[in-house]
């Protein structure tokens, strides 16, 4: 690479960071973010959480759009939702039967149809000792005190009366659904912040509402860097295929994101800056992978310290352990390893943790778990891929950091503590979003 185009940086990493630190950007947003470093896994997550809800709050009005319910569903609210109309909006049977008022016998008012329509009784007012037809959820007039059910109900020429052996709690109301029993118009069903279900979207429709206002999705940018990295074929020595083009963006959205720019950067420095301001401009969080490390050969690493105000430098975690947490004037910045393990595990305990924060959601929480076999510490805590196997959790083959056989099989992230874990001994897990 031609020395011209190199980083200023390009000396002793230990001078790099001395230099840097004096020089870093502050953004107004980040300010009250106390940044870490080489940190666990707990503190990083909880940080990232926090600064993506910090940058969330920067974003105003234009962290909320509307929907139409269909669409609603895993998003999560960014104003409360009040009932436009009683729930239900009418007084209604439900049962099939008659609405009648008064102990009986009755006169009906109208013969009996099978083919009723719900709204059949809606313009019929009911004298004492008068009934008229009804169906399920249909209409109940005015003035009807109880729905008997076909079943229990005897029509005798122009007589209407209770069958033989029918239970006198027939003549109790127990049929009738009067209007606004669940809620009255101007409820609150549901409130900012919760994330709506397929149920609450219905709900929300049977109250009158068409659409629901709810947190626009984080914007995320994908930076893929390394000049031996090939998007297609079967590489030859000193090559590597893509593994990130097809998974990264899959992993954002399926923490609620919305996949903006995804770009392959040669090693370049001057490329690399270019692309990296272009996509801050225009993103909330921007991932990148490769060059994290201290090398003269690595770019992102100083990049992300001359531009952004680092929050999280290292993890005290393998694999992963080179990540950067970054927060710029504009967008947060996420500096992936170049080991697709690595990377994977830092996108699903930082980026899921920050986009959770950014969409006003709770993280994803580590759940209790039993470890099915004895698991070897080592130098740092781990997250390591691991199957459910007879309720209990065994670490998946091939879980190098260089390596996705053993993720791709797994069904959780299995925290590994330095001092290992024992048979049958309480662990906690991380579920993948897949």
């Amino acid at each position: 690479m031609p020395s011209d185009r190199s980083w200023p940086e390009l000396q002793p990493p230990e001078c790099v960071a001395a230099e840097q630190s004096s020089r870093e950007p502050s953004p107004r947003w980040s300010r009250a973010l106390t940044a870490l470093h080489h940190a666990d896994r707990r503190a990083a997550r909880a940080l990232a959480h926090t600064a993506g809800a910090a940058l969330a709050r920067t974003r105003a009005e234009a962290a909320c759009e509307s929907v139409p319910l269909a669409e609603a569903p895993g998003r999560v609210l960014a104003r409360d939702a009040h009932a436009a109309c009683p729930v239900p909006h009418y007084a209604s049977s439900a049962m099939d039967g008659w609405a009648v008022r008064g102990p009986g016998p009755w006169r009906p008012l109208s013969p009996r149809h099978d083919d009723a329509l719900p709204s059949t009784a809606s313009d019929v007012a009911l004298e004492p000792g008068t009934a008229v037809p009804v169906v399920t959820g249909g209409v109940v007039p005015a003035g009807a005190t109880t729905v008997v059910r076909d079943e229990y109900s005897r029509v005798d020429g122009v007589t209407l009366d209770l069958a033989p052996g029918a239970p006198q709690t027939e003549l109790a109301g127990r049929h009738l659904r009067p209007a606004g029993t669940e809620c009255a118009t101007g409820d609150l069903l549901l409130a900012e912040g919760d994330t709506v279900s397929p149920v609450d979207a219905a709900l929300a429709a049977v109250a009158g509402l068409d659409s629901l206002q709810v947190r626009t999705p984080p914007r995320v940018a994908v930076l893929l860097t390394g000049s031996e990295v090939l998007s297609a074929g079967v590489p030859g020595p000193g090559r590597v295929r893509d593994a990130f083009s097809m998974s990264l963006p899959h992993i954002a959205t399926a923490y609620g994101a919305r996949v903006g720019t995804v770009q392959r950067v040669p090693d370049d420095p001057e490329q690399l800056a270019a692309a990296f301001d272009a996509a801050c401009a225009d993103h909330d969080l921007v991932l990148t992978t490769g060059g994290t490390s201290r090398s003269a050969a690595d770019h992102v690493r100083p990049l992300v310290h001359a531009r952004t105000r680092v929050l999280v430098d290292q993890l005290g975690l393998q694999p992963g352990h080179p990540a950067l947490l970054g927060a710029g004037e504009r967008a947060a910045v996420l500096a992936l390893p170049g080991n697709p393990l690595g990377a994977v595990v830092v996108l699903l305990l930082l980026g899921g943790g920050f986009l959770a924060g950014f969409l006003g959601r709770e993280p994803q929480p580590f759940t209790p778990a039993v470890t099915g076999v004895d698991v070897p510490g080592g130098r740092s805590d781990r997250l390591v891929p691991a199957r459910r196997r007879e309720g209990a959790w065994v670490p998946c083959r091939s879980v190098g950091s260089n390596m996705l056989s053993g993720l791709a099989a797994a069904d959780g992230l299995l925290a590994v503590p330095r001092g290992g874990l024992a048979a049958g001994g309480a662990a906690e897990i991380l579920a993948l979003p897949w």
